[in-house]
């Protein structure tokens, strides 16, 4: 702001100066000698440019320095894949049955913290078969004993069909017999 103070003056002058030659009488002959226009700028863009170079000069000069290129930032897309589904954890020890339930015969146990691989769904509800840890066979574990991954797709199981219940074993019970009591 104060450099275009000083280089307004600076040229108001100039200009004031140059005008006023313009208008003074010549000593002399009592004829004024005609200036010409073209003249009459040269000096004023002259007078303006030394006032100019005259302030640059005495102006102090700031260095800036140089500054490293720096990146342009770029936008990378990672596809982070959802992770896949384990396989259902069996979150307390079960027993694991032939068909749904204490009608059948119980095959193993399954401890608990143990992931088991998933067959198939019962047809009678809250059973699910599952591959026996122990033995590699179908067996049937209850549902509230399993947790399922988000994600588990249980739309494709297979569903079982409980096989048909044991028949009772006949035990050799005493059939009571009419014997004469003395």
């Amino acid at each position: 702001m104060l450099r275009l103070t000083r280089l307004g003056l600076i040229l108001t002058l100039s200009l004031t100066l140059i005008l006023s030659a313009c208008n003074l009488p010549s000593a002399g002959t009592g004829a004024e000698s005609p200036v010409a226009p073209e003249a009459l700028a040269q000096t004023v863009v002259a007078a303006t440019l030394s006032a100019i170079q005259a302030e640059t000069a005495a102006a102090p000069t700031a260095t800036v320095p140089p500054q490293e290129p720096t990146a342009t930032p770029t936008v990378a897309f990672t596809f982070t894949p959802f992770p896949t589904p384990q396989n259902p954890l069996v979150v307390k020890d079960a027993l694991c049955w032939m068909g749904p339930g204490p009608v059948y015969e119980v095959v193993s146990s399954v401890k608990a913290d143990t992931r088991v691989e998933l067959l198939g769904r019962g047809s009678v509800g809250a059973w699910w078969i599952i591959k026996n840890p122990r033995y590699n066979d179908p067996c049937w574990l209850q549902a509230d004993v399993l947790q399922f991954d988000a994600g588990y797709n249980l739309t494709n199981l297979k569903v079982f069909t409980p096989p048909p219940t044991p028949t009772p074993i006949p035990t050799n019970t005493p059939v009571p017999t009419n014997t004469p009591h003395p």
